[in-house]
C-alpha cells in the first residue's frame, strides 16, 4: 500500500472510532485492516465498508449468494436509471418492456433474499446482520 493510501486508511479508522465505532480484533479478509463494529451493529472495513463474518462454509455458501444477487440488484438500478433517463425524452414501447422486465428482477431478488433470511435466521445465517467476508461498497 503507498504512503497516501495508509493515511488514508488511518485517518477513516480514526473518524471511525471518533464516531462511536468500536475496534474488533478481526481483521478484513481482503486487506488485512481491523474491522470496525459500528453502533447500530454493522460490521465494516475502513477500506473496503460492508464486511460479514462467517462460521461455516454453510453460511459463506449464502452470504455469497447474496452478494451476487446485490450486485445483479445495483446493476438492475443502473439499467433503470437509464431506461428512465430515455423514457423522458421519448416514449419506447420497448424501453418500457425494459423497464417492467428489471423491475420483475429486482422483485424477485428481493423475494429470494427474503427468503435467505429466514431460512438463515432458522440454520444460524442471518444475512444483513453482519456475517460474512462479502464485501460490499459503502457510500462513504
Amino acid at each position: 500500500m503507498e504512503r497516501g493510501g495508509s493515511s488514508d486508511l488511518v485517518k477513516k479508522m480514526s473518524e471511525l472510532l471518533k464516531a462511536g465505532a468500536a475496534m474488533l480484533a478481526e481483521t478484513c479478509p481482503s486487506c488485512g485492516s481491523p474491522l470496525f463494529r459500528l453502533r447500530g451493529g454493522e460490521v465494516i472495513c475502513p477500506l473496503h465498508g460492508k464486511v460479514f463474518l462467517v462460521r461455516s462454509d454453510e453460511e459463506a455458501s449464502t452470504v455469497s449468494v447474496i452478494s451476487v444477487l446485490s450486485k445483479i440488484e445495483d446493476l438492475a438500478s443502473v439499467k433503470m436509471m437509464e431506461l428512465v433517463k430515455k423514457l423522458s425524452t421519448k416514449s419506447d414501447p420497448l424501453d418500457l418492456e425494459s423497464l417492467a422486465k428489471w423491475l420483475e428482477i429486482v422483485q424477485r431478488i428481493q423475494e429470494i433474499k427474503k427468503g435467505l433470511a429466514q431460512i438463515g435466521q432458522i440454520g444460524g445465517v442471518q444475512p444483513g446482520r453482519k456475517e460474512k467476508e462479502e464485501i460490499e461498497k459503502t457510500g462513504s
